[in-house]
């Protein structure tokens, strides 16, 4: 038996890269990409001393981010490396994959058996989803949305499925005499978007609500919305009938809504599993293992010819991948 370094070599690529998968999370929990843009180099024993760190595992740490080029460790000391600019971005969805919903992943072998998949099956950390996906919505796509607002005409607004609450609070900041509702069935992230409310001092214009998006005619907080907002959310509202019933609802329930900002990532039937790009794979693993459908874009034009709305313009992000924010206005009644 060869003790080689090539034996083996396709395994301990997607093993080493695991391991350097859960590092990159780990970094931002401990600030290390914050720590590390501040600093051009970091020196290791002075940085686990003041940071209260085992230095052994945090060398480990560091060592797992060098295999993907995050950083670049010399005996003490740790500079940036040739990804860590990339990695910095993209650290949300690592920790969506890491904390988020990997529970799920790790009982992979366990849900793919119809045995397994009744009552409570799904396990995933809603706040850390929450968290995650704040992130990405900073780097990746809270431009393209102020982009969007741009032109808006509204006094009230709300937020389907609103996690952290964050668009929200950029909603009430940007203009003070707007406010602002959010509506998420995760108790996880209306503890979270509930905190950075607070923070903001918004809690006098900014209601964040538990409960079913499916439901609105339940919550008054609701009846005079302008412009209403739903991201990464929308595959939720399928099956296809319930999610045309469900917009059908929107339109006869809030008289007042003028805007409906809709942002989904959908699913590509032409991508192919080799040149799948960040982020697709463990999206639509982690719903089918919750067998939560992902339609096609085509499949939403569909359902909002039948709803009665109708696209009046379209954003396509390119990360995350087959990401859309559709811009939607009631189809006028003949």
């Amino acid at each position: 038996m060869s003790g080689g370094a090539t034996e083996f070599a396709k395994s301990a690529q997607l093993f080493n890269s695991s391991i350097a998968t859960w590092a990159v999370s780990a970094a931002w929990d401990i600030d290390l990409f914050q720590a590390l843009t501040e600093a051009d180099e970091i020196d290791i024993p002075w940085y686990a001393k003041k940071e209260e760190m085992d230095e052994p595992s945090l060398r480990y740490l560091l060592r797992a981010l060098s295999y993907a080029d995050v950083v670049e460790v010399d005996v003490d000391r740790v500079t940036r490396g040739a990804t860590f600019e990339e990695f910095a971005q993209s650290k949300g969805l690592f920790q969506w994959l890491t904390k988020g919903y990997g529970s799920l992943f790790q009982r992979m072998g366990e849900v793919v058996y119809d045995k397994h998949r009744t009552g409570d099956y799904i396990r995933r950390d809603s706040t850390a989803v929450s968290i995650a996906c704040r992130d990405a919505n900073d780097v990746f796509m809270d431009a393209a949305f102020t982009e969007v607002l741009n032109g808006l005409d509204f006094s009230v607004a709300a937020d389907l499925g609103c996690g952290s609450g964050e668009r929200l609070i950029q909603l009430a900041k940007r203009d003070p005499s707007v406010t602002c509702v959010g509506l998420d069935i995760a108790a996880g992230a209306i503890e979270v978007g509930t905190a950075a409310v607070a923070a903001g001092g918004l809690q006098d214009r900014v209601t964040l609500i538990r409960g079913d998006a499916r439901k609105l005619g339940e919550y008054e907080a609701f009846k005079d919305v302008e412009l209403m907002t739903s991201f990464l959310m929308g595959h939720d509202f399928w099956p296809r009938e319930q999610c045309v019933e469900l917009f059908r609802g929107i339109r006869t329930q809030l008289p007042n809504l003028k805007h409906f900002v809709l942002c989904d990532t959908h699913r590509n039937a032409d991508d192919e599993t080799p040149d799948l790009p960040l982020f697709t794979m463990g999206f639509e693993t982690a719903h089918a293992l919750m067998g939560q459908y992902i339609p096609t874009r085509e499949e939403w034009y569909s359902v909002f010819e039948e709803s009665g709305w109708k696209c009046v313009k379209q954003h396509v992000y390119s990360t995350p991948a087959n990401t859309v924010i559709f811009q939607l206005e009631r189809v006028d009644s003949e």
